[in-house]
């Protein structure tokens, strides 16, 4: 095993989407050059999207839409993305089978089997703040965009119950 699980920044040149939800990189230096790697991307046309509370100098310089999010409620759009992959079967239901336990429990949680409360797009608007729409276009330009890469800040999940942002 290793503390680190996650490819080199200079990986980042190959995505052609980029999320950075709660990530501020041109503040907050997590590994040399990121901020440069990012540069480079969005110079070669990959689209870096900002999901934040804030408008960041990151999400100034690099992003070309700014979500914004009421701080905290970052889970809350996760699940509804889930929902929308679910639904529209935008998932890998063969790699959730052999890398995953436990899928079919939260698949149930997600689509309100255990407590009869889909968790859609409209639901976690009135959480989140974001309009249903915009996380249902994200959601699925997330899932078709191949490579993309979800980049996940540490700032959403300092909050109360925070973990689960980061499960």
């Amino acid at each position: 095993g290793s503390v680190s699980s996650v490819n080199d920044s200079n990986d980042l040149l190959n995505s052609r989407l980029i999320i950075m939800w709660g990530w501020n990189p041109t503040n907050t230096i997590n590994e040399c050059n990121t901020s440069w790697y990012l540069l480079q991307a969005k110079e070669s046309g990959t689209k870096i999207i900002s999901i934040d509370p804030r408008y960041t100098n990151s999400t100034a310089t690099l992003a070309s839409q700014w979500i914004p999010i009421i701080p905290g409620t970052d889970t809350a759009m996760l699940i509804a993305m889930a929902y929308v992959m679910i639904r529209q079967n935008l998932h890998d239901q063969a790699f959730l089978n052999t890398h995953t336990i436990g899928f079919d429990q939260f698949k149930d949680y997600v689509l309100g089997v255990e407590d009869g409360i889909p968790k859609t797009p409209s639901w976690a608007e009135g959480i989140t703040g974001v309009p249903a729409d915009v996380i249902e276009n994200l959601t699925r330009e997330y899932a078709t965009t191949k490579p993309a890469a979800l980049i996940g800040g540490i700032g959403p999940g300092r909050t109360a119950y925070g973990e689960q942002y980061h499960r």
